[in-house]
């Protein structure tokens, strides 16, 4: 069984997610998609509750994504996009999550990157740690 891909397709899948920010209360749900290097790009409305809880950049937050297949957990440091590393990123997540309000990206709705640090996977009754380099060369099955 491999982890890494079980782990890829469902943080790659268009099932909503959720972010819990660090010395911040409560759940965050957010819409997300992954980039080439299976970094999470994180949609929010710019000023609202999970965009203000994740600046200023280098936040600690976890996207949990659950699943038939099982359950995510990414954890790492998120950094505020913006100019041409935003456009790029909305157009990665396009590709994967094709969403009207990545057109406002810089007028309205901004996007956060996570740079992964772990990345746990439950599947069936097992918890597994699963490797970062496993997980960034892992190739997620076709997802919705």
């Amino acid at each position: 069984m491999d982890h890494a891909k079980i782990a890829r397709t469902l943080a790659a899948s268009r099932i909503p997610g959720t972010a819990r920010v660090a010395w911040s209360q409560g759940l965050f749900r957010v819409r997300h998609a992954l980039d080439r290097e299976g970094r999470p790009l994180l949609l929010c409305r710019t000023g609202g509750s999970l965009d203000l809880a994740l600046a200023p950049s280098d936040v600690a937050v976890v996207l949990t994504v659950a699943g038939e297949a099982g359950r995510v957990w990414i954890s790492g440091w998120t950094q505020a996009l913006d100019g041409l590393s935003a456009r790029a990123a909305a157009l990665e997540f396009a590709l994967a999550n094709p969403l009207s309000d990545l057109l406002d990206v810089g007028r309205g709705f901004c996007l956060h990157r996570v740079d992964v640090a772990e990345v746990r996977l439950e599947h069936g009754c097992a918890l597994t740690d699963v490797d970062i380099d496993d997980y960034v060369s892992a190739v997620s099955e076709p997802v919705t």
